[in-house]
């Protein structure tokens, strides 16, 4: 059995990778690589491996994600984040990993991803990818196509395109709705429209969505894939965001621990007295 661990290098420090390392090693799991969640990683190594553990939260799992497709190699994360959302378990929950681990009791969910094409450049995302402005004041004016039909034409901070597992992130706080992640669709969600009748919107994922920046305030935009900003777009720029073949697996405690996360971790549902 052959692991790859990556993780945050701002939350965890030499003497405690060690630590884990000699949990896992001890039960005759190797480590093939301790990598911080941004590093790249060649061929072999990626496909050697059984799994890609991630010591973080879920910022660290977007981190790893693509990779995680590219190799078809399933995630499996410890929690050691703030919110942990996509985490099948806590810190403090490694023996009972390593032990789910060599008994074979690892339930997995599939995750859909996107695709962005911006400058003849693909980049994939579990989450999402944004347009938002890059300064707090002002608004741009945006344009959205399926296809060639005119979708949405407004004034606003940008616009969120979610896969369904992105739903409950920064879509969420934007007002779009809880998707269950087994779905495989694409949800869109206006930023701030200077309108009533801007809507989010879901989608198939067979549909291509052009977001246009007709015009801005300022002299450049931003377009983020799960965080991080991966092109500065400027008037009259377009890019493409478009459902992927690719997907990841996404390790998960039980057949209902999406809900029970929903509940325990979001407060989904609950009754306030």
């Amino acid at each position: 059995m052959n692991v790859i661990i990556f993780y945050n290098p701002l939350k965890l420090f030499k003497k405690q990778l060690e630590e884990i390392v000699a949990l896992f090693e001890k039960e005759d799991i190797q480590v093939t690589a301790l990598l911080p969640a941004q590093s790249q990683i060649n061929e072999e190594m990626g496909e050697k491996s059984d799994y890609f553990i991630v010591f973080g939260g879920d910022g660290t799992v977007l981190k790893v994600a693509e990779k995680a497709a590219n190799f078809s190699k399933p995630i499996i994360c410890i929690n050691t984040g703030n919110l942990g959302f996509l985490s099948a378990y806590s810190s403090n929950e490694i023996d009972e990993l390593i032990n789910d681990i060599k008994r074979d009791n690892l339930n997995f969910s599939r995750r859909h991803l996107l695709e962005c094409l911006i400058e003849e450049k693909k980049f994939l995302v579990l989450n999402d990818v944004v347009l938002i402005k890059s300064q707090p004041l002002g608004t741009i004016d945006i344009k959205i196509k399926i296809g060639k039909h005119l979708l949405y034409s407004f004034l606003g901070d940008g616009v969120i395109i979610s896969t369904s597992t992105g739903s409950t992130a920064y879509a969420l706080s934007a007002g779009g709705p809880i998707i269950n992640p087994n779905l495989n669709v694409i949800e869109i969600v206006p930023l701030a429209a200077h309108a009533l009748n801007i809507r989010p919107l879901i989608i198939e994922p067979i549909h291509k969505v052009e977001v246009f920046l007709k015009n801005s305030s300022h002299d450049f935009d931003y377009v983020t894939g799960d965080g991080d900003v991966i092109h500065q777009i400027k008037t009259n720029e377009s890019f493409i965001v478009s459902g992927s073949e690719k997907f990841v697996r996404l390790a998960q405690r039980n057949k209902g621990y999406y809900f029970d996360a929903l509940k325990q971790k979001l407060g989904f549902g609950r009754r306030f007295e």
